[in-house]
């Protein structure tokens, strides 16, 4: 969603607000005065609806433009670190795979330098940045149960912080 989408959406909110408005006004003018007070109040309390939603229409969209970006900018950060468990799980079951022999040598290295890649990557979170980091230095130490552990620790980190919002 671009900013020029947030205006329009403002937009069409406020004429809905505008519409509504102008309705109950017309109500209210027809119980006070019959139509012609009516059309009077609707054409008044719609206009000034309008009028409302143009004052505060900078100090609305940018606040729903800011909000946006925040979104965005975590959107991408749990994504990377959910990425990044990924990625550590695959080279764990490369490390220690379920049949002897189950893994080429090649495979293993190249699910490593994935696993390096992603957690090298700027824009993820430090905490599972470190859990990552362990995790990679146990697997790469070939330790069953310190592996699982730091896998887990990751795991721990990417859910906080992703539930952490």
């Amino acid at each position: 969603m671009t900013p020029a989408d947030v205006l329009r959406a403002y937009w069409r909110v406020a004429l809905l607000i505008a519409c509504a408005v102008a309705v109950a006004g017309a109500v209210v003018g027809w119980a006070a005065g019959g139509w012609g007070a009516a059309v009077v109040v609707a054409a008044m309390t719609g206009g000034g609806a309008v009028v409302g939603a143009y004052l505060s229409r900078p100090h609305s969209v940018a606040e729903a433009t800011a909000a946006l970006e925040e979104s965005r900018a975590r959107g991408y950060a749990e994504g990377l670190s959910h990425g990044m468990l990924s990625a550590v799980a695959v080279y764990e079951a490369a490390v220690f795979p379920k049949t002897p022999g189950g893994v080429r040598p090649e495979e293993r290295l190249a699910r490593r330098a994935d696993a390096y890649r992603m957690a090298s990557a700027d824009a993820l979170p430090r905490a599972v940045r470190v859990a990552a980091a362990a995790a990679l230095e146990a697997l790469d130490g070939g330790d069953l149960s310190a592996s699982q552990d730091a896998v887990g620790k990751l795991f721990t980190a990417v859910h906080e912080q992703t539930a952490g919002r």
